[in-house]
């Protein structure tokens, strides 16, 4: 599978990290999930203290990210884990599953993955271990597959792929802080409730199977919200 390019919409607010701008996009580079910040103008000295701390947990966060392609694993089954990773995420963006079930699949991935490092580090390694991973792998990919809808049956009405976008680059970070600690429990527990929120708002527009203008207004000024506290508890 092509990995496909994901553009992730970040809005700094007036109250935010970027003067004089209702909005900002920082783009994706291909085969990225995270957000890569280019241009930080330097507003003041508290406020560059704020932007390097906020620049450098999204160049961990985008380690994170490489760490669950299988970087430095062997090409074969770094290959199987980008090819999983890509398709959970691409699934989730595109309305294709439910968060729930896109949860559930990033969270065997990140368990397969960790007994595979732990595989690694092994001086004596079980050498049916690749075919069973690789066996593992295309199992639960062939299950999103098969579990997920085809997007031409995705009604437009009620897609929201930058919303969606959003929730999965918090749901890595929220994986990435609960893995190294550089995030205080509070603020995990602040980004996971409001994320929870936006995703119960969500799916109670989506319930009729159609989204109405104002609803996704409503929405994505919800999505703002969130967007705007997650960036200053990330540039404390």
């Amino acid at each position: 599978m092509k990995t496909l390019p994901f553009v992730w919409l970040i809005v700094m607010t007036s109250s935010g990290l970027f003067a004089n701008s209702l909005e900002q996009v920082a783009r994706t580079q291909e085969r990225t999930l995270n957000d890569l910040i280019r241009e930080l103008p330097v507003l003041s000295i508290s406020r560059e203290t704020e932007l390097r701390r906020l620049s450098a947990i999204q160049e961990l966060l985008y380690l994170h990210e490489l760490r669950m392609r299988g970087e430095g694993l062997p090409p074969e089954m770094a290959s199987a884990f980008s090819e999983n990773y890509t398709a959970i995420l691409s699934a989730l963006v595109e309305d294709r599953i439910t968060e729930d079930f896109g949860r559930e699949l990033l969270s065997i991935h990140r368990q397969l993955l960790e007994r595979t490092h732990l595989w690694m580090g092994k001086k004596i390694r079980d050498e049916h271990y690749p075919a069973e991973l690789l066996e593992n792998l295309a199992f639960f990919l062939s299950d999103l597959q098969d579990k997920a809808a085809p997007l031409l049956e995705v009604p437009p009405a009620v897609r929201t792929p930058v919303v969606n976008g959003y929730q999965a680059w918090v749901g890595e970070l929220l994986a990435w802080g609960c893995e190294c600690g550089n995030l205080s429990p509070g603020d995990l527990s602040h980004i996971r409730v409001k994320t929870d929120e936006l995703e119960r708002f969500e799916g109670y527009y989506k319930a009729d199977g159609v989204m109405q203008p104002y609803e996704r207004e409503q929405l994505h000024g919800r999505f703002l919200n969130l967007t705007r506290e997650t960036i200053e508890i990330l540039g404390r």
